[in-house]
């Protein structure tokens, strides 16, 4: 029998007609769950976050006439084939770790999305106010434990209310020793409260998750291997190339070739580290040309030819817009249907206005014709000279209205079903298009935007639009892990925030030296922002304030201090580069919460303020104006290692809780662990 919930259909669990279930193995400790409704059929998300041989056959015995289990590794899954309910349980203790509670369909979002439905799925949880949540993408103001969680996936993707800093990952593991991945690319709803954890999806073929368990025997860190799992099915991140290991110089923006040159030959000539500099947006003529204006950029292969010279990489920013009847591209694009179309116009409208004055139509990510297109001209605009470092800003996509579900129509589906995972398309193709001339590890994309997979196109993440703020720095360091056990290895922020910082203000001053001592110990150690200040714009439009090393430090003092750690970064990084190849393998993060590495130790779990950098460095970056002393929590070593104090090579005996001075600028926590012996305490 079918029970009507307003637009839902609820399946009871007296249903017996027409529910199609299946249970995968998908790794280690992992099975996949489907369910699809009385009617449907199994069918693949449009893009799925599983590889896919991820899903391999797995046999199930019956526990009655309508129920069956299937047992992976650690994990046992039970369902109810008549209502798709699930019972997930972890086989070494016993502990239930998802139940379902309710499993209910509906018309899709909207009604036109064919073979889709609506779907709500609420999970029973282990119950515990002590619960820690870990992953699901990049959010500002939350916890490295994000525990409870809300999230509209659509508020992610919206600029207004995002800054480009809010990036939704379908993937979290629990303190209770599971992990989980919402299998669906649609815009909708995640709530994760105490001992309940609800999901909502506006346009879905299947109910489709991947549950993942602690093993027998785990690790001394289960999230070790639950990360482990988890990139195991969704795919290993591609590894960083040495050249994105040191500093990279970039701002809003470098508007000539001129001025991007004289600029690398000054860090040259100062004996600066620098491995990349980068040309912002507005370089080219109009909107989806591609290509940098000749006006402004003259010769692209000359300025490429000295970089290389100068030993520095280039990287240019590459928007996925195409303005309407001013690009080059705008013909072959708009008749090629290579655009996302207006649902009700059935027409390449503007998905965003800024700047063009009869509109920006986005790209269709998802239309394999229209990113070979992209890459078509990005070789000739970009990747001829040699370029190989893709910024992809404005990766959402950005969207001038909220986009609610059924505004917009893409060749794999509505705006409803697909979305979420548009930037996935975006870095899957470029990632197709660069390896038809360079091998992993030497071509690099850096995304405002993430999703499940997105890493193992080789794409890192930024932390977006962020003030220029001590508040932003306190939450960045936050952040960093938070990304850290999403999945992604290769993360940076904006030295110094994006937006409102005056390099004349000594505020301001002090807080980029103290951004830098953080930024030296991220994945990826960047320079950017926008400055308030500089000249009148011209031709080639506006450059903002200045924001080199040498215009940042008003003061020997600050530019010593600013100098000192970039000397570190480029000492430690074949350091860097291993760090990352250990994540590239097992998923282990390169930057990462310390009680990753000392789990036993039960006081980490609630330090937030503190990271460490691979197995060996351990930060506690100084987040407060006017600071003279800041904590850092050290863990007992295992035998034979000790913390040295870097600043002054002193070894610190005591564990726990110690207090450093940073009366100076240039002194910050900075510990890392070596072997003890023939060592003095001092």
């Amino acid at each position: 029998m079918k029970v009507s919930c307003g637009a839902l259909l609820l399946l009871a669990a007296s249903v017996s007609e027409g529910l199609v279930t299946d249970l995968r193995a998908a790794g280690e400790n992992s099975i996949r769950v489907r369910v699809a409704p009385n009617g449907g059929v199994l069918a693949e998300p449009v893009k799925s976050a599983l590889l896919p041989n991820a899903s391999q056959h797995l046999e199930t015995r019956r526990l009655s006439s309508n129920a069956s289990s299937a047992v992976n590794g650690n994990l046992r899954v039970d369902i109810d084939e008549t209502t798709g309910y699930l019972t997930a349980t972890r086989v070494s203790d016993g502990l239930q770790v998802l139940k379902t509670t309710l499993l209910a369909f509906g018309a899709p979002v909207p009604p036109s999305a064919t073979g889709t439905y609506y779907v709500n799925a609420t999970f029973a949880t282990p119950a515990s106010a002590t619960e820690r949540i870990y992953g699901l993408g990049e959010h500002y103001g939350l916890g490295v434990n994000v525990f409870p969680y809300f999230k509209k996936f659509a508020d992610s993707l919206f600029y207004p209310a995002s800054h480009g800093s809010d990036v939704s990952i379908p993937w979290y593991c629990s303190s209770h020793g599971y992990g989980f991945v919402w299998n669906n690319p649609s815009l909708g709803t995640v709530n994760i409260t105490n001992g309940s954890a609800e999901w909502t999806g506006l346009a879905v073929r299947n109910f489709d998750v991947w549950i993942t368990v602690s093993p027998q025997q785990p690790s001394a860190s289960f999230y070790r291997d639950l990360l482990k799992q988890y990139v195991d099915a969704t795919g290993h991140a591609l590894p960083m190339p040495g050249y994105t290991t040191g500093f990279i110089q970039s701002k809003d923006r470098y508007r000539n070739q001129t001025q991007l040159l004289d600029v690398a030959r000054e860090y040259v000539s100062r004996s600066l580290p620098i491995s990349m500099i980068v040309i912002d947006w507005f370089h080219w003529k109009e909107m989806g040309d591609w290509s940098l204006n000749p006006i402004c950029w003259p010769d692209p292969q000359a300025m490429m030819d000295e970089l290389r010279e100068l030993g520095i990489e280039l990287m240019i920013t590459c928007w996925p817009f195409v303005g309407i009847n001013v690009s080059v591209h705008w013909d072959e694009f708009s008749q090629n249907k290579w655009l996302a179309l207006n649902s009700t116009s059935g027409t390449p409208d503007s998905f965003w206005r800024y700047n063009t004055p009869t509109g920006n139509p986005v790209v269709d990510s998802t239309n394999p014709a229209a990113m070979a297109g992209v890459m078509k001209a990005w070789w000739t605009g970009y990747g001829q000279y040699g370029v190989r470092a893709v910024w992809m800003d404005e990766a959402e996509p950005d969207h001038t209205a909220y986009i609610s579900g059924g505004q917009w129509s893409f060749n794999a589906g509505s705006d409803s079903e697909v979305l979420p995972a548009w930037v996935k398309y975006w870095t899957e193709g470029f990632r197709t298009g660069l390896e038809e001339k360079y091998e992993p590890g030497e071509f690099f994309i850096l995304s405002r935007n993430a999703w499940a997979g997105t890493a193992s196109d080789g794409a890192a993440l930024w932390s977006g639009d962020i003030s220029s703020s001590w508040t932003a720095l306190q939450q960045s360091v936050v952040v960093a892990q938070q990304v850290a056990m999403s999945g992604i290895p290769l993360w940076t922020t904006d030295i110094g925030g994006y937006t409102g910082g005056d390099p004349t203000s000594a505020d301001f001053q002090q807080m980029v030296v103290r951004w830098f001592q953080f930024g030296a110990f991220c994945p990826l150690f960047r320079l950017h922002g926008h400055r308030d200040g500089g000249p009148p714009g011209d031709e080639c439009g506006a450059t903002n304030g200045d924001n080199e090393v040498w215009n940042l430090a008003p003061s020997q003092t600050h530019y010593d201090a600013i100098v000192a750690v970039m000397n570190l970064r480029e000492q430690l990084r074949p350091y860097v580069l291993e760090a990352n190849k250990i994540a590239v393998a097992t998923g282990y993060p390169m930057l990462r919460p310390v009680f990753l590495e000392y789990p036993a130790d039960d006081n980490l779990y609630t330090i937030e303020t503190q990271f460490m950098l691979g197995s060996d460095w351990l930060i506690s970056p100084v987040t407060a104006a006017n600071a003279t002393t800041w904590p850092a929590y050290l863990p007992e070593l295992p035998t034979g290692l000790e913390w040295v104090y870097w600043w002054n090579q002193t070894v610190v005996a005591e564990t726990g809780w110690v207090t450093v001075s940073v009366e100076s600028l240039a002194d910050f926590p900075l510990f890392y662990r070596r072997p003890s012996a023939n060592m003095t305490s001092a």
